[in-house]
């Protein structure tokens, strides 16, 4: 009769911590759990063109026409999608949440779990080396919580997905522990997962996982000490190696094992990935150009020093204090992808763990390989100075020393391609993987691989230092401590940035209720997000959103000038009849001879305007767009054919 009544405890310890994950998720992101289907997480931006390719799988779900092609931008030549890597896991979920309910809570929801898994999942991992719940939900708090997430979740959905990677991490620490097939067949489905939520997070994953292989050769060099405590691959148990021949035998077994539990791991993995990506892929290495980031990018988005020591600007405690360091050349200069805060917090606790790993490692590597196969559980446990199963203290040591060296490689691939002192020049990863792998430019975005590791770190640290207060006030006067200083240092800004979706600028409002199939064009006629995402009100077709390197985008250079004479005559040949003015786009608009001029449109012979809205003081903020003046121009010159060839 006690042994259910202690797993119903279990499963109501993991319950409540799961609950106050939640809790956490909605206060962070509030009010948004109460504004779900009409307001959208976020200042604007990326989030709205998100919004907008929701309501078209939407769109196209229910007209049965192609969701790769949207012919309803880029008029008339369409926007072909098919060649772009698609977030398959994302699209996945927004489609069918924009179908059941819309595409603004779509959105809204899959920011939201992010919160929650992200925290479960290294809730999981850090749970793992430990046992310890505490621990593990303080680790599950720092990765969720932390102020790359908070900023990419309200920026870039795809990014937000970090929730993946601890899960997958746990994975590989079980295959690498047991060698079973179905660990190898969670390896290669949440390698798929990561990849599929964000390919940046695919690359990322890839590197993690050859860090732990090149960790795993160095162990075996080093080949004593707790961290290479041999486990049984059937039991999960430490077990003795035979001497002789015998011996030689076994690891020949082992290795061939291992190989293949590895291989099916490669194999499922690409399984499940080529399929979708085979038409992309394709298209990469047949136009490889397309692809090419311009290498200053990789500068000017690599990590500084500052970025992780220091709160993100959005921080009510901190942030005045970091502002003053955004223009140091040792914090980065770009507020999003260089936040990137570790927390003092996470960082002192890695150094305890990292201590006490060193020094059992140390008492450890006085025995040789063949004394430490040999002890007894009596003995690891006055070896550790705690009474634990051996196998957690292997963990916890093999977690240790893999973190520390993951967090390594992590931070030298976040670094720019290369650094000079004096008349040498280092390099660094980042320029080498840039001739194989030239899409991607942000590497700052390794931090979150850094955030990772010291959050496993932290959480085993703390649990070491827990262990060794045994006094219950002690222990929670600690805890309180620890977890007041964590919210002080990624205490996010509240109530959360937020757009309007439902009350569209009135502009929008008049386009929805004229009749017929027909074109606009917005200006300045950059790509716009918001342009997109109120199209879902109006449903009109719209000269802007053509793709770079397309015909389409030709002719969109030859019409960002309103001003030139012949830009009436070849908007009407596109078909457009209306041109939607936003004078104050112009003052940050770059698609302008001088940054900051509205062109007097009155000049322009081929416009006549018909209708100006007023800014609408009256309507409820935040909302995009909806306090901005707006003038409408019908278009009368006669069509002109663009003088480039297709």
């Amino acid at each position: 009769m006690k042994k259910p009544l202690l797993k119903l405890r279990f499963h109501r310890t993991e319950i409540f911590i799961f609950a106050f994950f939640t809790f956490l998720s909605l206060i962070v992101t509030y009010p948004l759990i109460f504004k779900m289907r009409s307001y959208l997480y976020g200042p604007g931006g990326d989030p709205l063109g998100t919004v907008h390719g929701f309501w078209w799988l939407k769109y196209a779900y229910l007209h049965h026409v192609s969701p790769r092609f949207i012919p309803i931008i880029a008029s008339p030549f369409g926007a072909d999608y098919s060649h772009i890597l698609q977030l398959v896991v994302i699209n996945f979920m927004g489609k069918w949440l924009s179908i059941l309910v819309n595409e603004i809570f779509a959105y809204n929801f899959i920011i939201l779990l992010t919160f929650l898994l992200s925290s479960v999942t290294m809730y999981l991992l850090v749970h793992y080396f430990t046992k310890n719940k505490l621990a593990s939900l303080f680790s599950g708090i720092v990765y969720a919580f932390c102020p790359y997430h908070l900023v990419h979740a309200s920026q870039h959905i795809a990014l937000a997905n970090i929730q993946w990677m601890p899960l997958y991490i746990f994975a590989l620490s079980k295959l690498d522990e047991e060698r079973r097939y179905e660990w190898a067949i969670l390896c290669g489905g949440l390698f798929a997962l990561n990849t599929f939520s964000d390919y940046q997070y695919g690359y990322f994953i890839l590197v993690l996982t050859a860090a732990f292989i090149a960790w795993q050769i160095w162990q075996g060099f080093r080949g004593r000490g707790l961290t290479s405590y041999p486990v049984n691959k059937l039991t999960s148990r430490p077990r003795k190696i035979p001497s002789g021949s015998q011996g030689k035998q076994v690891n020949k077994g082992t290795r061939f094992h291992s190989f293949k539990v590895i291989l099916v791991a490669v194999v499922v993995a690409a399984a499940i990935i080529l399929p979708p990506a085979y038409y992309s892929f394709r298209n990469i290495f047949a136009t490889p150009e397309r692809y090419v980031r311009p290498m200053r990018d990789l500068f000017s988005n690599s990590a500084r020093l500052l970025g992780y020591l220091l709160p993100s600007q959005d921080n009510p405690f901190f942030g005045e204090f970091t502002k003053k360091f955004i223009k140091n050349p040792l914090y980065g200069g770009h507020p999003t992808e260089h936040t990137l805060y570790l927390g003092w917090v996470g960082i002192v606790l890695s150094i305890v763990a990292v201590r006490e790993w060193r020094r059992k490692s140390k008492l450890a590597n006085k025995l040789t390989s063949k004394q430490v196969n040999k002890l007894t559980s009596k003995q690891v446990n006055k070896l550790t100075r705690k009474q634990v199963d051996p196998l957690l203290v292997t963990r916890c040591q093999r977690g240790v020393s893999f973190f520390l060296f993951a967090a390594i490689v992590a931070l030298i691939f976040s670094h720019s391609p290369w650094t000079d002192i004096g008349p040498f020049r280092i390099l660094f990863p980042s320029y080498f993987m840039y001739k194989v792998l030239p899409m991607f430019r942000v590497y700052a975005r390794f931090g979150i691989v850094v955030m990772l590791c010291v959050s496993v770190l932290a959480g085993i640290g703390l649990a070491s230092i827990l262990e060794k207060i045994r006094s219950m006030k002690k222990r929670r006067i600690f805890l309180s401590i620890v977890f007041v200083l964590v919210f002080i240092e990624f205490a996010p800004t509240l109530p959360a940035p937020m757009v309007n979706a439902v009350h569209p600028p009135p502009v929008y409002e008049w386009l929805s209720k004229e009749k017929g199939d027909f074109t606009i064009v917005e200006y300045p006629i950059e790509t716009d997000y918001e342009y997109l995402f109120w199209q879902r009100i109006h449903q009109k077709r719209l000269v802007n959103g053509t793709l770079s390197g397309t015909y389409a985008d030709k002719v969109g250079k030859e019409i960002v000038d309103i001003l030139k004479p012949e830009t009436p005559g070849i908007l009407k040949y596109l078909g457009a009849k209306y041109v939607i003015l936003h004078p104050d786009k112009y003052l940050k608009s770059e698609d302008v001879p001088v940054i900051g001029e509205v062109p007097d449109v009155s000049k322009q012979k081929g416009l006549r305007l018909i209708k100006t809205f007023e800014p609408a003081r009256q309507r409820p903020e935040p909302q995009a767009m909806a306090g901005r003046e707006t003038r409408v121009y019908k278009i009368v010159a006669e069509p002109t054919k663009p003088t480039i060839e297709d």
